[in-house]
């Protein structure tokens, strides 16, 4: 199947484009290619503004979204990257325990802090790469978000974000490419490329580097809505 390209500047412009893309591609599409030049633009208005609970009162609210793959609200709560993990992952139990069985598979930026077996922190094994080589290095900086071991085949269903790799350019900068094997375009997709910019600007702060672009590679583009929902959520 032929691969699609978008490029976009802002996280809500690339949700939008893809959106209608889908609404002309009877709701789906493979090989869907977003490439966004300012991910990490400020998109606080956008979250509440095209929250998807408000379209549908079952389905996602946009900020919960964003914050599985990058918690903002405890980072602006936390003085150093230390008290970011284990604020976070102190407030994550928590809430695992209160309710045992809800998304067992935890959320993205757990998966980060301790991927499941190894308790690897992956975002921080990277910061510290990235403020160590002697020099440029585009390759290794590598985010695991499954693993065989620990994630049974599923048709839909978290993790839907798999892949995750930093690449430093000669200029100092940061891109963020990442692979999603199913991703909703009514529910997930704006809070997902809000959640990546938030953690691409977070590592380019931690080791002094300019951020870059976010390019996101969706095998399976679809929205988990109506056509006319989709319409009016991107209005």
């Amino acid at each position: 199947m032929s691969q699609v390209t978008i490029h976009a500047s802002t996280p809500l412009d690339a949700w939008q484009q893809g959106a209608v893309r889908l609404l002309s591609s009877q709701g789906e599409l493979f090989n869907l290619l977003t490439i966004v030049c300012d991910p990490c633009a400020p998109s606080h208005d956008a979250l509440l503004k095209h929250s998807p609970h408000h379209v549908r009162l079952d389905a996602d609210n946009a900020t919960d979204v964003s914050n599985t793959i990058f918690p903002q609200s405890v980072f602006e709560r936390s003085g150093t990257r230390e008290e970011l993990y284990s604020r976070y992952l102190s407030i994550h139990d928590r809430a695992r325990r209160m309710r045992p069985g809800k998304q067992a598979w935890g959320t993205y930026f757990e998966r980060l802090l301790r991927f499941p077996e190894s308790n690897v922190n992956q975002l921080e094994r990277a910061i510290s790469k990235l403020n160590s080589w002697p020099q440029r290095n585009t390759t290794g900086l590598v985010f695991h978000l499954s693993a065989p071991t620990v994630d049974a085949p599923r048709t839909r269903g978290g993790p839907c974000w798999h892949f995750g790799e930093i690449l430093w350019h000669g200029d100092e900068t940061l891109d963020l490419v990442v692979v999603y094997r199913n991703h909703d375009y009514f529910n997930k997709v704006l809070g997902n490329f809000v959640g990546l910019g938030r953690l691409l600007s977070f590592v380019c702060s931690a080791t002094g580097k300019r951020t870059g672009k976010l390019v996101c590679h969706s095998v399976h583009a679809y929205h988990d809505s109506t056509k006319t929902q989709l319409q009016q959520l991107i209005k």
